[in-house]
């Protein structure tokens, strides 16, 4: 073919060999069928070789009788039964010899001279009796340049018949339909009527009207002396001539031989590609838009889980806020009591009391600091045990959701955008929620509140500088709040250390206010150190749930990127197949004869 082509018609060609390039490099991205990158490679291989004529049909239409009446002699197996159990391609060769190419295609030569520009395919037939049979007609469709399509007159345009022209309209080929058997019919009005009932439903089903050749392939068969009925005509006083009239084979005779001349069948040839590339560029765009519409929803899932984990957030560090107000109602309670302590103790009328220091401490200890630390102690360990009970909650709410996500559409989906995209999806997420169930089903109440408890103590005793070894929360709170609450030196010193302070009544306002800012300390001390170890502790929990599903975020970040480019690069072919349309219009239309001509 390279020998006859104009540069224009080189550069299509060329530019059709890239895309079907740029189409394999997509099927193998998409995870296409093999049979699919089959069509690609023997479609872009198609291009380099002879014009390929394929005869199709039900079995029975007469397909190999039509080719024995072209090839002049009865070359192919004829009868009412399916002959045809493989492929047979025809092409020029100086005398009859067939060789098998592959399983179920036989390559045949044969000496016709037309053969030797065109190659025609004999296919079995497509009613499917033979299961098989249909499925190798329908594998070679996408590599015909033109498809003739046999129907019978007895029973012209069957209901399978249009499920397999259905078919070679998905691949854009263009369609030439031929009625066989027309000999059967009684008078011009009958056969009429049937070539107007072919041509309105092959009509529908093409979306164009089709050209259409009633003929009698048996009469052209006796006309050409194939036949033992050949004889057995001269007697009825019937004409080799006037056979081939009736049987109207002449006119689809010269289409195909004529007609369709060098430059028509080169454009033919180079329209037909672009069909199968139109078609499974629709199959690959569907299963891209399918992926990518399944990825939303996965966007749609990490957006739910991170809008959980914002709330989840949100809520605790508001609940946090109203349990740290009741430890500082303890604290408040603590100054209201030591403020009373004050006025009813540093006075004048309880002078020798204040002189006693050890029963000044007692009395201090026994209705100010009261039971101070140990209701702090189980206010902070109630608060250590709601975040526990509450990370252990989101855990779970988390676990649900990816559960709801991995069995929604898993099953139904993968029929049909196919390959691994789905499966892999789906092992994922039941992986992730599979890992994030067994951190929940290991989570241990004790453990955890056990070890905040121990944080938040060595953290008060850090801070307090208060040297408790491993004794409780109590035990550090009660070192804290004695060593705080020692205004002016009171407790520690006693006596008569003290006996001024009748005299200076402003020494006990300085011991309450030194009292509220000794209190006040403790309160934000504790206050930083709770906070501290719960903004640690929440932030953990929320890192290890984004950590579970990190697996699940970059996988669908990754192939959204993929399915992009993907979508990008389909849209390119798409683009590309439109203007070698538009190119291949061209040249057919400045390819015509004037109407002077």
């Amino acid at each position: 073919m390279q020998n006859v082509l104009s540069p224009q018609q080189h550069t299509i060609l060329q530019r059709e060999r890239d895309l079907f390039s740029s189409l394999e490099s997509i099927a193998v991205r998409v995870e296409a069928t093999a049979h699919e990158r089959s069509i690609l490679a023997r479609t872009r291989q198609q291009l380099d070789e002879f014009f390929l004529l394929v005869v199709v049909g039900e079995f029975n239409s007469g397909k190999s009788a039509f080719i024995n009446a072209m090839l002049g002699q009865r070359f192919l197996d004829e009868g009412v039964t399916p002959t045809t159990s493989q492929l047979y391609v025809l092409g020029y060769g100086p005398q009859a010899v067939a060789e098998q190419v592959e399983p179920f295609l036989l390559r045949v030569s044969y000496p016709v001279s037309w053969l030797q520009e065109i190659n025609i395919v004999d296919t079995p037939g497509t009613n499917a009796v033979i299961q098989r049979h249909q499925e190798i007609t329908e594998a070679f469709v996408p590599r015909a340049d033109l498809i003739l399509f046999i129907t019978s007159a007895d029973r012209p345009f069957s209901e399978s018949e249009r499920v397999f022209l259905e078919l070679v309209s998905e691949w854009g080929k263009k369609v030439v339909v031929v009625i066989n058997k027309i000999d059967i019919l009684d008078g011009e009005p009958a056969l009429n009527q049937v070539i107007d009932f072919v041509r309105d439903q092959a009509s529908a089903v093409l979306g164009v009207v089709p050209r259409i050749f009633p003929v009698s392939v048996k009469l052209a068969q006796r006309a050409k002396g194939m036949t033992e009925e050949a004889e057995a005509s001269k007697t009825a006083l019937e004409t080799p001539a006037e056979l081939l009239s009736a049987s109207r084979f002449p006119a689809l005779e010269s289409y195909i031989l004529r007609t369709l001349d060098q430059q028509q069948r080169l454009q033919l040839k180079l329209g037909s590609p672009l069909g199968v590339a139109e078609n499974l560029h629709r199959v690959y765009t569907t299963t891209v838009d399918k992926r990518l519409q399944l990825l939303e929803s996965d966007f749609a899932t990490l957006a739910d889980i991170d809008a959980q984990l914002d709330g989840y957030a949100a809520d605790m560090r508001h609940d946090f806020q109203f349990r740290t107000s009741r430890i500082d109602n303890i604290l408040y309670d603590l100054r209201a009591r030591g403020d009373d302590f004050f006025e009813e103790t540093i006075r004048m009328g309880r002078f020798f009391d204040l002189i006693n220091g050890s029963k000044l401490r007692m009395e201090f200890e026994r209705d100010v600091i009261a039971d101070t630390h140990e209701r702090i102690e189980h206010e902070v360990n109630d608060l250590i045990d709601w975040m526990v009970e509450r990370n252990y909650r989101q855990w779970q709410e988390v676990t649900q959701h990816l559960g709801r996500r991995a069995t929604l559409h898993g099953d139904r989906i993968v029929g049909d955008i196919g390959g691994s995209f789905e499966i892999n999806r789906k092992q994922l997420l039941q992986s992730v929620g599979r890992s994030v169930r067994e951190v929940v089903a290991s989570y241990d109440y004790e453990a955890e509140s056990r070890q905040l408890s121990d944080s938040v103590r060595l953290s008060l005793t850090a801070m307090g500088a208060v040297e408790v070894g491993a004794v409780g929360l109590a035990a550090v709170l009660l070192a804290i709040l004695s060593r705080a609450l020692d205004p002016l030196g009171l407790l520690a010193a006693g006596g008569m250390a003290i006996a001024g302070l009748f005299l200076l009544p402003a020494r006990r306002r300085a011991a309450k206010n030194d009292l509220d800012a000794k209190i006040e300390a403790v309160r934000q001390r504790l206050r930083e150190t709770l906070t501290t170890q719960f903004e640690r502790e929440l932030q953990r929990s929320l890192q290890d749930i984004r950590e579970a599903v990190a697996p699940y975020t970059r996988f669908i970040r990754v192939e959204q990127d993929k399915l992009v480019q993907l979508d990008q690069e389909l849209d390119g072919v798409a683009l590309e197949v439109r203007q070698l349309r538009s190119q291949l219009h061209a040249l057919d239309v400045t390819s015509q004869p004037s109407p002077a001509s």
